[in-house]
């Protein structure tokens, strides 16, 4: 996994689809061509909303109801969205996070990938009511001796950067999330 982005340990659904060399996009824009649609929106959402809450909370305390009503809105489309993203989810390529980061991710899985095998990658992400579409490799593999099951890191080789934008807020709100669940759990449990 590239480690020019912090990884985070955290469990999420993602499709990991074998391809071969060739089913690759040549560019940025063929990625974005290929793309399922509702890929394309989530994400898009996600990013207006991030920075439309935040430029409405700058207008001091008049803006916080509307801020409000806005968020209330947001949560709407939110749920609406996290629907449209399930039905993109193939139980046939489903597996489960180890690690993640805007770089790449880490699964644990008895199914055989080969270094340097090339993979369509679907990350779904519902605390950010978004997933990722992109591609990436098998980067390494190590056996974790546990009945012939491996720890596989695939790095993403082909992502728009929205969608690194994106894996790096998610990465860093899931932090914040297992912090502040530490602090509870050490104040509920003094040593």
């Amino acid at each position: 996994m590239t480690q020019d982005y912090f990884s985070i340990l955290h469990d999420l659904s993602v499709n990991i689809e074998p391809v071969s060399s060739n089913q690759l996009p040549a560019s940025l824009d063929a990625l974005n061509t290929e793309m399922p649609i509702p890929f394309k929106m989530a994400n898009e959402v996600a990013n207006i909303d991030a920075s439309a809450l935040r430029s409405i909370r700058n207008l001091g305390d008049q803006a916080d109801s509307l801020a409000d009503f806005l968020q209330m809105q947001n949560e709407k489309i939110n749920l609406i969205m996290g629907y449209v993203l399930m039905q993109q989810d193939d139980i046939a390529y489903r597996f489960h996070t180890e690690t993640f980061s805007a770089g790449g991710m880490s699964v644990i899985s008895d199914r055989i990938f080969k270094l340097d095998q090339p993979v369509r990658i679907k990350l779904f992400l519902p605390s950010e009511s978004s997933a990722i579409y992109c591609y990436g490799i098998v980067s390494a593999c190590m056996d974790t001796n546990q009945d012939q099951q491996f720890s596989y890191t695939f790095s993403f080789s082909h992502i728009r950067e929205i969608d690194r934008e994106i894996l790096i807020r998610s990465t860093l709100h899931i932090q914040q999330q297992q912090l502040k669940l530490r602090a509870e759990q050490r104040q509920q449990n003094p040593s």
